[in-house]
């Protein structure tokens, strides 16, 4: 962001000590901190060249919070939650109140974000169990991993499950107490969900502005932004919460609608974020946080809009040179770049619950509906440069799965229970009238710009990307839940995604690579011998391939350049060839020596 000049502080100081009843000061070691944005959601100010604020507040919602300056970051209550608000003390317009701030100096040019989304905990399914054990565990990895780099956390909605409030007794209070008594490594930014909202609220005119109240009371206020480093981030809530009583529905204890709502960024926060961009610089790259995605994407892979407002949202981000949306909601993983918005991306990343815990207690598999591993999304920045990268909780570092369609097709051949689910349900994939020596491969994070290419032995085969399902979700949910309750339920069952690519081979013996390269050159190699079986425990069978490991002896070092050279040289031979294409360009050549040789001194 572009500082304001001393002139432009002295002017907005002036004009805010005109009349106000909200007022502070923002602070660090003692010094007020300039520029510095505060707001209550309505209106927008920034302390003086003292560090000094003061707003004439509606105080409707509540709440003054500043906006986090990059090369500070806040105090920590309970060691992850930010000390960015205060709530109001009173809601009468005509009582002055005094709100101070105070922040710490970091070097955050460089840090690390992890984006994780829909942990629906609601004490059940030994959820909390399954989420100290993943996703907490994880975090105290990626602490470690991060080292004196700073981290910090967004989670994407959906951090409770609304009607377990009272059924459960579990609600957004209990969740905060919860990762206080988990330890919850990092800073946790959190972002509004729909399952985050009051559901003993009726429908009516405020019904949206009243079922998020206790979420802006004990979580945090529902739309807001901060700085790191040089990346300026947003939150927003869009769930426009409706909670309809239909009248021909029963509802649990605690719960008075069918706790329906819309895709909807309201037009206060939408004037609240005009006057929050209007202080970020074009050039700055922007991250706004939500929880029900900006687009959908169908099966041509094409996008459209699922906000009554998207197109409003991404005019404003696109005058951004680099403008990112991240999401959850869906509990699935896809990349959108709407067409007409070239500078927006958006990211939806899947469930850290993966398909609501359910398949983690059926078949001890934490997994999505598409087939997706229960992870999050680490971003990693230094200065203005992005990266992201999707992490399994608990499947290390795997990006794919493959599979042998030959014994796929047996088992929905010869299984009783296959049988029964595609009679009870026609519109799911019936993989049992698939072609022979057909492989596929879910490759979990993929997005346009990858490059995904399928070999059998040494000979790369043509691939297609397909709209289909993921048949091990199929085996970790849908077979294992009729099996427990003798019936077929839709709900969380399989579904279609966007992206699995498939494969003619030739035989149904020789050996399958896929190798998959993403939008930053880095290549991942996964293999499988043939047949492969379909089974819960076939992920254990597979083989991650090391790039640069010529030799095949799972290390890369000087030997491997030794074997790439005896290959040039026409007297050797990789124990596969496109391991030995160390920069993914198709060829064999000196550029892949260079290659290994920068792995080497990179370890």
């Amino acid at each position: 962001m572009k500082p304001l000049t001393t002139l432009a502080l002295m002017l907005l100081g002036t004009a805010l000590c005109a009349a106000h009843n909200v007022s502070g000061t923002v602070t660090c070691e003692g010094q007020g901190v300039a520029g510095v944005a505060v707001s209550d959601g309505y209106e927008v100010v920034v302390t003086d060249a003292n560090g000094y604020y003061a707003m004439s507040s509606s105080k409707l919602n509540g709440y003054v919070f500043y906006t986090l300056p990059g090369g500070y970051e806040p105090l920590l209550a309970d060691g992850f939650n930010p000390q960015f608000w205060a709530p109001l003390d009173s809601r009468d317009v005509t009582v002055d109140e005094t709100h101070d701030f105070t922040l710490r100096h970091v070097d955050n040019d460089k840090h690390t974000v992890i984006f994780a989304a829909d942990t629906h905990l609601a004490r059940r399914n030994s959820d909390r169990a399954f989420f100290k054990k993943g996703l907490i565990a994880s975090l105290n990895n990626e602490v470690e991993r991060a080292g004196s780099t700073p981290i910090y956390s967004v989670i994407l909605g959906d951090l409770t499950w609304d009607v377990f409030w009272t059924q459960n007794d579990y609600n957004l209070v209990d969740f905060m107490e919860d990762m206080k008594h988990f330890k919850y490594p990092m800073a946790l930014w959190p972002v509004i969900g729909n399952h985050d909202h009051d559901p003993s609220i009726p429908a009516g005119a405020d019904t949206d502005f009243t079922a998020a109240d206790p979420w802006r009371r004990f979580v945090c206020p529902n739309y807001y932004s901060f700085n790191l480093g040089q990346v300026h981030y947003v939150v927003l809530d869009d769930i426009y919460y409706l909670n309809i009583d239909y009248g021909d529905e029963t509802y649990s204890e605690g719960v008075v609608g069918s706790r329906n709502y819309r895709g909807n960024i309201t037009n206060d926060q939408m004037q609240w974020l005009r006057k929050d961009l209007a202080m970020v610089d074009y050039s700055t790259p922007v991250v706004v946080c939500l929880h029900i995605p900006a687009w959908s994407i169908n099966s041509n892979f094409s996008y459209s809009p699922r906000l009554d407002n998207t197109g409003t949202l991404c005019s404003l981000l696109n005058k951004y040179t680099e403008a990112h949306i991240v999401s959850g909601h869906n509990h699935c993983n896809y990349t959108a770049r709407p067409t007409g918005y070239s500078h927006v991306t958006e990211h939806n990343i899947a469930a850290t619950c993966g398909s609501l815990w359910q398949s983690a207690i059926f078949t001890g598999r934490h997994i999505c509906h598409d087939g997706s591993p229960a992870g999050y999304m680490r971003w990693t920045i230094t200065g203005d440069n992005l990266q992201w990268y999707f992490k399994p909780i608990h499947e290390g570092d795997r990006q794919m799965r493959l599979y042998d369609m030959n014994t796929v097709r047996d088992y929905y051949l010869n299984s009783a229970t296959m049988h029964n689910i595609l009679h009870d349900d026609p519109s799911r994939v019936n993989f049992g009238t698939i072609g022979n020596n057909v492989v596929m491969v879910n490759v979990f994070s993929y997005a346009p710009g990858w490059q995904v290419a399928i070999y059998e032995g040494d000979n790369q085969l043509p691939c297609e990307r397909v709209y289909t399902e993921d048949p091990f979700h199929t085996l970790a949910y849908d077979v294992a839940c009729y099996s427990i309750y003798g019936n077929y339920s839709t709900y969380y069952t399989t579904s279609l995604n966007t992206h699995m690519f498939k494969a003619q081979a030739t035989t149904g013996t020789l050996p399958i690579v896929v190798r998959a390269v993403d939008t930053f050159g880095n290549i991942y190699l996964r293999s499988i011998t043939r047949p492969y079986s379909y089974n819960i425990g076939m992920e254990d069978y597979d083989k991650s391939l090391i790039v640069g490991d010529v030799n095949g002896d799972s290390e890369i070092n000087i030997a491997d350049v030794n074997a790439l050279t005896d290959i040039l040289m026409g007297s050797g031979r990789p124990s596969c060839l496109i391991i030995a294409d160390c920069n993914a360009d198709d060829e064999i050549n000196i550029a892949d020596i260079n290659t290994i040789i920068d792995l080497i001194l990179e370890s």
